[in-house]
């Protein structure tokens, strides 16, 4: 297979242990007992070894680990196979998160999202040898495979602002425009498109790949540097946002910062259906 894609898991789940492009992942913690994985299958631990995620938790210094690890989540395996895309020879690459999978058995589907029983069974349908080859054929004549676009009422932005704190959307705005100022002239897509791909699934060449994630990685950190406080915990005061996690913030951030890249960057791209088991 030339194609490549981790899938991030916190907790055991069905999966195809099987697939030879599909690799489990998870983020195990660095004390003494913590090197568990999520349950029985060939998951990779991310956080063994350099680079890792743990490059970033200086950030977080005020909040035990666990909370880190929590806050960054999925974006822990994005950003290790940021780090370490140059050590496989696979052309396409991508990430994903353990019940979000793209639709690529049945890629011309006019869906925008299916739901499958969460079996070995569906995860199988899902990633076999099939499943990459149409993948490859696909990314041979297209940028990037992505899901389709959702349909809103609202901006990106407002849909953003309806549930989720003010203060990281600002400031991963500013972020975006400091790390790379062409996209100045871009900026207004957040508050002027009404559609978006949503969730943060794709597959892509290396180099896209590349791009985009060492971006969004320096967008995040600006925001880490600038903001109020890096984990807000609703548990610990109140928050005007409806959001009961706010400290989720970086999985939501990367996935308005992803169509936003493939907009700024004009990216050929081929939309497919997410398939979510559920």
């Amino acid at each position: 297979m030339n194609t490549l894609m981790l899938s991030h898991f916190h907790k055991d789940f069905p999966f195809n242990h099987d697939s030879s492009w599909v690799t489990p992942c998870y983020a195990g913690g660095t004390g003494p007992y913590e090197w568990h994985s999520p349950g029985e299958g060939n998951y990779k631990n991310i956080n063994f070894g350099k680079p890792s995620i743990m490059d970033l938790q200086h950030y977080y210094r005020s909040v035990p680990e666990e909370n880190f690890l929590r806050a960054i989540g999925a974006e822990a395996t994005t950003y290790w196979l940021l780090k370490h895309a140059n050590d496989f020879e696979q052309e396409y690459i991508g990430t994903t998160s353990y019940r979000r999978y793209l639709l690529l058995n049945n890629p011309t589907s006019n869906e925008t999202k299916v739901f499958l029983n969460p079996s070995v069974e569906s995860s199988k349908l899902l990633t076999d040898d099939a499943a990459a080859k149409t993948a490859e054929e696909i990314l041979s004549k297209h940028d990037m495979i992505i899901t389709k676009q959702f349909h809103m009422d609202t901006t990106v932005e407002q849909q953003y602002l309806m549930f989720e704190l003010p203060e990281y959307w600002e400031l991963f705005k500013e972020g975006i425009v400091r790390i790379n100022p062409s996209y100045k002239k871009n900026i207004d897509w957040f508050t002027t498109s009404k559609t978006c791909h949503f969730e943060a699934v794709s597959i892509s060449r290396k180099d896209i790949f590349k791009r985009m994630m060492g971006e969004y990685f320096e967008v995040m950190e600006y925001v880490w540097k600038n903001c109020s406080e890096v984990f807000p915990d609703k548990n610990v005061k109140s928050y005007a946002c409806s959001e009961p996690l706010p400290w989720r913030y970086p999985g939501f951030l990367n996935e308005r910062f992803v169509p936003f890249f493939v907009h700024a960057n004009n990216l050929n791209t081929f939309e497919v259906p997410l398939a979510l088991l559920q």
